[in-house]
């Protein structure tokens, strides 16, 4: 979130003074209410966002709408120290330090805290990591680089929110020097605003069709909404008030930027390829109201209300607990419940007031260099303590039950079990992006293993055995990349763009023309390609639709006659070739996460086993089997030559399919087998297997 100082506020002409006024700490800028308004805006889309999602679908805009407020409150104090030549870096940094220490100190420690009495080892090593980003203020670019395809979701991220806080830091790094040395420009200063603020709009809107995670979380793709405040905030330092004070043309400004704050609201949601055009509607809005001034009719009937004001004073810290309470409530396991989510939400607004008024009020009070000394040095403490967490992967020590023990080891599936960041060269060529493993790189492959991550986790399973006997298994994945030739997936928001096309058909011809591989495994999640959807999050469609840009009759083709197009292509080049297919299955989906199989309760407060059956009933696999099986069985049935394998024999019986067996959790996840689940289902499918001439 974007936060700046509280009460609207600039640098006082002595930098070891402070107006002990809360709401007013700073005196070289009028305080203005509505502002404060404008904050309880933001920050109530954010939390109504958070905790009720279809009730606000594009509440998240809200964090722009702050970004916007701190451009303009931050560079408008320093713009006022540059013009009286009283701007110092030390006190800048210094003010920084104590807006935003004590809260966010305060409330990391706590989820720490919470998580050593409430989080599995793992989960507990990622909280740890994410503290440390934004302890850093780096947090943007730790969250970038974990969303990928198997990122824990969202709500599993007690301080995922901290992104925002990253990108407005990582601002105050840069922008104060750059203002410095380009301040000399006098007038022409104006034009480095404009120049820095068209890049990164253009920035954004280039990049976000193509790598929409990249564009959200980092500054350069995000800066323009800061900027387009400290525009404002120059606009009005040079040249006074945009519009006269409680004029219509004021009023009507106001209630336009108020319009197309709530048009965003409304119109934008987490399916839009957002920052983009789209978040012009919230930058835009905000920088309306602000320029619109504290006498338009709507900022002083509506936003300067004592109410509105006074969530506006505690919105940062506001900001700043809602989520990891309402992230604990779900992992705990009572997030689903309406009235746990409220007192959640309820809760947040009571730490929020007790940080304003016992934390951070007196802390701004004090504007002794002792103070922000003794913030440094707590927050040095809290890294140490947050990289003890992480470096020991989670404190695992604390789990007792050698069953729980043992789960919380097969949920992890890192870069390694992947095959990412593997030199494929010698597979496919450099610019095609997969993951690759092989059982022995000493020997040319005989056998290979095609699709996507459920392809990807079969591999360990089946590589050691298959070694055993002769056979050296070559892996050719990607994440959600179906083995489907020539189908390109068209993802909303370009995260991969061609590239499963690209690896699939690359890895089809290659392993089609290797003379020396004898069989070939094909796995996908055929389930999720051809219904569009997940078990696990009934009616919400997958982010990509499927294409065949070769074939323009297949326009209006739907997901079924695609997938069933692609899989034909694939299996009529194969066996042309000569090879043996093994055409497997996809696991049974789960209705909920592996590790709410646990058994875990490690107070008397927390129980952590949610699913003690870890089972589904067979009823709802064979409900979504009626709906995507029969397309592959079409296509299998043309081709009789290929050996048809089904985890689900193995996995199920006639009243439900089983994530545990025989004490080993099969699962990872909804969907993805476990390292020993991958094993123990291996071992199944080459028992069931007829002999596939392998070589020695």
């Amino acid at each position: 979130m974007a936060v700046s100082e509280c009460g609207a506020a600039t640098v006082s002409s002595s930098t070891h003074h402070l107006i002990h006024h809360a709401i007013h700490p700073n005196p070289h800028l009028a305080y203005r209410a509505d502002i404060d308004g404008l904050r309880a805006v933001a920050v109530l889309a954010v939390v109504i966002f958070h905790a009720f999602p279809a009730l606000l679908p594009g509440g998240f805009i809200g964090v722009d709408i702050f970004f916007v407020i701190s451009g303009y409150l931050i560079s408008s104090i320093i713009f006022k120290a540059l013009s009286s030549g009283e701007f110092s870096f030390a006190d800048f940094y210094a003010r920084r330090v104590r807006r935003i220490f004590p809260s966010l100190l305060l409330v990391i420690v706590c989820t720490l805290l919470l998580g050593w009495a409430s989080l599995l080892p793992d989960e507990y090593a990622q909280l740890g990591k994410h503290a440390l980003g934004g302890l850093g203020f780096a947090a943007n670019i730790v969250f970038w680089s974990e969303a990928g395809y198997f990122d824990v979701a969202a709500e599993l991220k007690p301080l995922l929110h901290l992104w925002s806080l990253g990108i407005e830091e990582q601002f105050y790094i840069f922008w104060p020097l750059i203002a410095v040395l380009t301040w000399r420009l006098g007038r022409r200063f104006w034009m480095v605003l404009v120049g820095l603020a068209v890049l990164s709009f253009c920035t954004n809107v280039v990049f976000t069709p193509h790598a929409a995670e990249a564009s959200f979380f980092l500054l350069p793709t995000r800066a323009w909404e800061l900027l387009a405040g400290a525009l404002l905030a120059y606009r009005l330092h040079r040249h006074g008030p945009v519009f006269a004070a409680g004029t219509p043309a004021a009023a009507r400004a106001a209630f336009g930027g108020l319009g197309v704050i709530i048009a965003g609201l409304c119109l934008i949601d987490s399916q839009r390829a957002f920052p983009g055009w789209w978040a012009l509607l919230p930058v835009g809005g905000a920088v309306l109201v602000i320029a619109a001034g504290e006498a338009a009719l709507p900022n002083r009937a509506v936003l300067a209300r004592r109410w509105m004001v006074g969530i506006g004073r505690i919105s940062f810290p506001l900001y700043l607990w809602h989520w990891p309470l309402l992230s604990m409530a779900r992992i705990i396991g009572k997030g689903e419940s309406k009235s746990v989510i409220v007192g959640a939400v309820a809760l947040a607004f009571v730490c929020a007031w007790v940080s304003w008024r016992v934390v951070e009020t007196p802390v701004r009070r004090r504007g002794h260099a002792r103070t922000v000394v003794v913030l440094i040095v707590l927050a040095l403490l809290c890294t140490l303590g947050a990289s003890n967490v992480m470096w020991r992967d989670g404190l695992g020590f604390r789990v007792k039950n050698a069953q729980a023990k043992k789960d919380t080891l097969v949920l992890a599936w890192g870069d390694e079990q992947l095959g990412l960041n593997k030199d494929c060269s010698a597979w496919l060529p450099g610019e095609v992006v997969v993951n690759c493993l092989i059982a022995d790189p000493e020997r040319p492959p005989t056998a290979a293993l095609l699709g996507d991550s459920h392809a990807n986790h079969l591999y360990w399973g089946l590589s050691r055995p298959l070694l055993a006997a002769g056979v050296n298994l070559l892996q050719l994945a990607d994440n959600a990349c179906p083995p489907l030739y020539g189908v390109f997936l068209n993802w909303e928001k370009g995260e991969k763009g061609n590239t499963c096309m690209t690896m699939t058909n690359a890895a089809i011809d290659r392993v089609s023309a290797d003379p020396q591989i004898d069989t070939v495994f094909l796995g996908g999640r055929w389930v999720t390609a051809i219904l569009g959807d997940e078990l696990r999050f009934p009616g919400s469609p997958v982010k990509y639709r499927l294409e065949l840009p070769a074939r323009p009759e297949s326009a209006g083709w739907t997901r079924s006659e695609i997938v069933a197009a692609g899989l034909n292509d694939t299996l009529a080049r194969l066996t042309a070739a000569g090879k043996k297919v093994v055409f497997l299955h996809g696991v049974p989906e789960l209705p909920f996460i592996a590790r709410e199989c646990i058994a875990w309760s490690p107070n008397r407060f927390v129980n952590r086993i949610h699913h003690p059956d870890c089972l589904v009933a067979r009823s709802v696999i064979d409900e979504r089997n009626a709906g995507f099986r029969p397309v592959l069985e079409q296509v299998l049935a043309r081709y009789p030559q290929v050996v048809v394998v089904d985890p689900m024999t193995l996995m199920c019986d006639e009243h439900a399919c089983y994530g545990r067996h025989d004490g080993t959790l099969l699962y990872r996840d909804d969907d993805h087998l476990s390292l020993d689940g991958s094993y123990w289902l291996g071992e199944q499918i080459l028992a069931v297997l007829p002999p596939l001439g392998r070589k020695r």
